[in-house]
């Protein structure tokens, strides 16, 4: 079996000082996860560092900017025609970075926006309550709040 595309994103896990978490949620017709949240993230631009992409990502997505690194790990998914949305091979590599000191005011307009449709703080409680993709629950697991906060 041939891999027909490949994709490096990279992600950021953000805690603020109430130990609430930032997540982004995805909505894309006619895909399997919309609707669900996510780390603020997303795809490698041509040319990009992977710490520059998780900046411009949360950036774009949430309308913050934050201190990014260091690289907390990495999580690849492999697909093949039964579970790519594109139906040919691929694989998923995300980079998740930690995030600090976000600033600035948290976007609510998302007109515009081909995928990202909200953004919002959550207490670790409510995350657990949400229709969430498996990349939070694995940023998560890479270190605790208190220790990201910071």
């Amino acid at each position: 079996m041939s891999i027909d595309w490949q994709r490096a994103a990279a992600y950021v896990v953000a805690v603020d000082a109430n130990q609430q978490i930032l997540l982004t949620q995805f909505s894309k017709a006619g895909h399997p996860k919309s609707g669900a949240w996510t780390l603020p993230g997303g795809g490698m631009e041509w040319g990009e560092q992977a710490h520059e992409t998780a900046l411009r990502e949360l950036e774009e997505e949430t309308g913050l900017c934050a201190d990014i690194g260091p690289l907390l790990g990495a999580q690849s998914e492999w697909f093949d025609e039964r579970t790519s949305e594109r139906r040919q091979c691929g694989l998923a590599l995300r980079l998740i970075f930690k995030a600090r000191n976000c600033e600035g005011e948290l976007k609510t307009d998302f007109r515009g926006d081909d995928t990202t449709v909200g953004a919002a703080w959550f207490s670790i409680d409510a995350v657990q309550q949400l229709n969430r993709v498996e990349v939070v629950d694995f940023g998560l697991s890479l270190t605790s709040i208190n220790e990201v906060a910071g």
